[in-house]
């Protein structure tokens, strides 16, 4: 085609106003053809420019009349980020500066990317190769990914085009095999080498009279909008490479390869200055496309957009280093004196030889010839009357007509306009069919899901331009799914009509009648998604769901009712309701099926364990207190193993997180309460041998208090939890807050029998006390070594203080009644005077032993050494 001649009025505009703006720069810089070609290339594939040679050659000059002239249509700005790059230029002067405010707050380094080249659509970067290797490798990532990567955040940019310079000579550069310089030069899609002088003489004098000649120089007036790139851009896209030009391409730069290898070796200073990869092959595929459009604006003559044999010899611009006309190379190789530039000169022409050589040598790429068109339009157009707008004749009669369109040759234009009035057609239907999709006279609304999904697939197929509408399509049959899943989700009415079943295979057959369908419907909406469909608001498509999930789960409940008390009955009559474990290992079975469904719930959206709860929650509960019941035990030590054998069972059958541990906690502490209120009160009289009285005293009571059982039981039935490392505060805290759940009614009693507890045992050691330290303390306050050694031959005699120091009998009393107040805060007041008895034991006991020791001690050196006078 021609873009003069194209039906797109922004598309002949934008084309007329490119070929303009190049033609002038053209005119004003002598000489550098190659160059603006290059540029111009990169402008329409996004890809980037290097200029490369001495200094004074305007390079800088041509990259600002570019950019400088490229603006916004609307604000009529250009958009350019300019940079020089020195040793001291650092990331931010790319990037954009730091945010220090997030910085401080967040600890986070962010930059203001708008500020920096990534806001820009242009870029002018000068002296390229002089900046350090982490700000190259910055570049180089901001040039190639077009975005900035700060952490867990992605930031993408506008930029699109870079034209960058540098007063160093390639050859140099690529000799000093500094790695970061290598990569960069090698991603740069157009090189080109600007020298210092002109190979026609009067290039010179043309370059002066533009510049200074006449009253004032001349400027340039041409404009480019970024919008006119936008529009050629997409054009180019939409550019075909033919599987021929792609065999064509690999086999051109197979023989450049091979070529400039033996170059390389036969020359030593030779130096190739482009490195042919993968990477360069796919590039310069995706440049062939540009180089069809820019062919097709700069010659302004009809051509089809696709890759053609003859715009691979434009390929040099990028495959190899551009620079001045190749028929005048040998007069200005012959003409330079500068070794460095000569030698530049002389590798370019070289390179350029051996592109001509591969080029020339390469078989012409033929275009495929079309087929001539055997499909009878004429037929089909009389098949699309006939169908009077139904689905499957149109897309029948559009999926021929697409074959004969794209066959080319005669018919195929009459083929292709057809194929369009029979796609409107097909749109139309499809409108009428998905509006009134549900609120027809079928008998159910969930048919016409099938009709759309039909035919949103048959548009699809018949052309990529009807994919909105059927996308929108099966938007709308998304839409009635869920609906019918939030309105009309289990089917409730058969289930009223029929009696629920007893059996195990006809509860599953009721189960899966009401779970199946809400699956399909879901596994339905999937495949639609998948497809490319509009879907719905999520919120709503949540809500509606999750409305579905649950009347599904409710109807669930209550056939699974049915069948749980069969199978508890069944069980029941061969175990006692006291035998929890023979119990539940009856239904076993069942409550398998129970989790199977419940695990297909939650892949529908629903709680895990949810179904299980509410079907054996409330029925499992008498069990449970029944089996609690039967574990009343006379030894408080058993009856927490009883507990934990108990809570065992419950996990073994998948039943541990149903009952709540609360409500475990209550049925343990009841069992415990009522068994303790039945048990006879402990002897209280103190008898004549004290420390009988006391071993009486305690193996009548139980080994570990109250306090302490109810702690094991709450650890028992609490669900695991991971606690922190040093945080036994958590654990102690959550424990007190499970606690906290006993009602008044148990807890009293707890705290009234376990303070008695306490409160028998200190009063009995006082009492015993008491008979011991009248004759103790008036040992230790005669003098008579014989009368205490006696006291002290009764304390040991007594065993006080084997029970009191040995046994810890006080350190015991002080520590159960320290855990009956940390799992009780209300009988702290009343603990605390039992600790003050308890320390006031421990103090006159350890005074009266203290005192009787030492008096014993100093009598017995004194009958030792005698008096002071005796031994003089």
């Amino acid at each position: 085609m021609s873009f003069a001649a194209s039906p797109s009025p922004e598309l002949r505009a934008a084309a007329e106003r490119f070929r303009g703006f190049f033609e002038e720069l053209s005119r004003a810089f002598v000489e550098r053809d190659d160059l603006f070609a290059q540029i111009a290339l990169a402008l329409l594939g996004r890809e980037h420019v290097l200029m490369t040679g001495p200094p004074g050659t305007a390079k800088s000059g041509i990259a600002t009349a570019v950019l400088g002239r490229i603006v916004d249509e609307r604000t009529g700005e250009p958009s350019v980020f300019a940079r020089q790059f020195t040793e001291s230029t650092v990331q931010t002067d790319l990037v954009g500066p730091i945010d220090f405010k997030t910085l401080m707050q967040t600890g986070r380094t962010e930059h203001f990317t708008d500020e920096g080249m990534l806001g820009a659509v242009h870029a002018f970067l000068d002296e390229v190769l002089d900046g350090r290797d982490m700000l190259l490798r910055t570049t180089l990532n901001v040039l190639q990914e077009r975005e900035l990567k700060q952490g867990t955040r992605t930031t993408s940019g506008r930029i699109e085009c870079a034209l960058m310079t540098t007063n160093r000579y390639l050859a140099e550069v690529l000799e000093s095999s500094r790695d970061t310089l290598l990569a960069f030069v090698d991603r740069i899609a157009f090189v080109s080498f600007v020298p210092k002088g002109f190979a026609d003489e009067a290039s010179l004098g043309r370059v002066l009279r533009a510049q200074i000649g006449g009253a004032r120089p001349r400027s340039l007036k041409a404009l480019l909008t970024i919008q006119d790139l936008d529009v050629l851009q997409a054009a180019a896209e939409r550019v075909v490479v033919p599987d021929e030009i792609c065999a064509t391409l690999c086999a051109l730069l197979e023989r450049m390869d091979a070529d400039l290898g033996a170059a390389a070796k036969a020359d030593p200073t030779f130096l190739p200055t482009r490195y042919l990869s993968t990477r360069t092959a796919v590039r310069l595929g995706r440049i062939l496309r540009a180089v069809c459009v820019y062919d097709a604006i700069m010659r302004d003559e009809p051509r089809q957009l696709e890759v053609m044999h003859h715009d691979l010899s434009m390929l040099r611009l990028s495959l190899l280093l551009s620079g001045p006309d190749h028929a005048k190379l040998q007069k200005l190789v012959g003409r330079e004196t500068d070794p460095r530039e000569r030698r530049q000169l002389s590798i370019l022409r070289t390179e350029r030889e051996i592109f001509e050589r591969a080029l020339s040598r390469l078989p012409k790429t033929a275009r495929p010839v079309a087929k001539p068109v055997t499909t009878d339009v004429a037929r089909i157009q009389k098949d699309v009357e006939q169908a009077r707008g139904e689905p499957k004749p149109l897309l029948d009669a559009a999926a021929r007509l697409a074959v004969a369109a794209d066959a080319g040759g005669a018919g195929a234009a009459d083929a292709a306009e057809l194929l369009a009035t029979t796609l409107a057609r097909l749109a139309e239907r499809a409108l009428r069919e998905g509006s009134t999709a549900g609120a027809g006279p079928d008998a159910r609304p969930l048919d016409v899901v099938p009709r759309i999904a039909e035919l949103a697939d048959g548009l699809e197929r018949a052309s990529g331009e009807t994919r909105p509408v059927a996308r929108w399509l099966r938007g709308r049959a998304i839409q009635i799914l869920i609906d019918a899943a939030a309105l009309a989700g289990a089917s409730v009415g058969e289930t009223l009509d029929a009696a629920l079943a007893a059996r195990g295979d006809q509860i599953i057959a009721q189960a899966e009648r009401a779970l199946a369908p809400l699956e399909l419907l879901l596994d339905t909406c999937a495949k639609l998604c998948a497809a490319g469909a509009e879907e719905p608001a999520a919120d709503e498509a949540e809500s509606s769901m999750a409305r579905a999930v649950s009347r599904v789960e409710a109807e669930l409940v209550e056939i699974w009712d049915a069948g749980f008390r069969e199978a508890v009955s069944t069980s029941l009559s061969r175990a006692g309701p006291g035998d929890l474990g023979a119990v539940l290992a009856g239904v076993a079975e069942t409550l398998g099926n129970i989790d199977a469904y419940g695990d297909r719930l939650v892949k529908l959206g629903g709680v895990a364990g949810s179904l299980k709860a509410h079907v054996t929650g409330p029925r499992i509960l008498p069990l449970v207190r029944a089996a609690f019941d039967r574990a009343e035990g006379t030894d408080r030590l058993e009856f927490i193993e009883q507990v934990a054998g108990l809570v065992a069972e419950l996990e073994k059958n998948g039943l541990g997180s149903v009952i709540p541990p609360d409500e475990l906690l209550r049925y343990a502490t009841t069992a415990l309460v009522r068994g303790e209120q039945r048990r006879p009160a402990p002897p209280a009289a103190l008898g004549e041998d004290g420390h009988a009285s006391y071993r009486a005293l305690r193996a009548a009571d139980q080994r570990v208090s109250l306090a302490y059982t109810i702690v094991e039981i709450t650890l028992r039935v609490s669900p695991e939890r991971r606690v922190p490392t040093g945080s036994a505060s958590a654990l102690l805290g959550a424990m007190g807050a499970l606690v906290s759940t006993l009602p008044e009614r148990l807890r009293a009693p707890i705290v009234e029998l376990d303070l008695a507890r306490v409160d028998r045992a200190v009063s009995h050691v006082e009492a015993w006390w008491a008979r011991l330290a009248a004759e103790a303390e008036a040992a230790a306050s005669s003098g008579d070594v014989a009368r205490m050694g006696t006291a002290l031959a009764r304390l040991a005699e007594s065993k006080f203080f084997h029970v009191t120091r040995d046994e810890g009998a006080l350190l015991r009393f002080a520590l159960e009644s320290r855990v009956l107040g940390e799992i009780f805060p209300e009988a702290d007041e009343r603990i605390a005077p039992l600790r003050v008895r308890i320390d006031s034991i421990e103090s006159s006991s350890n005074q009266v032993l203290k005192t009787l020791r030492g008096a014993r001690a100093d009598a017995g050196w004194t009958e030792l050494l005698g008096p002071a006078s005796t031994r003089a």
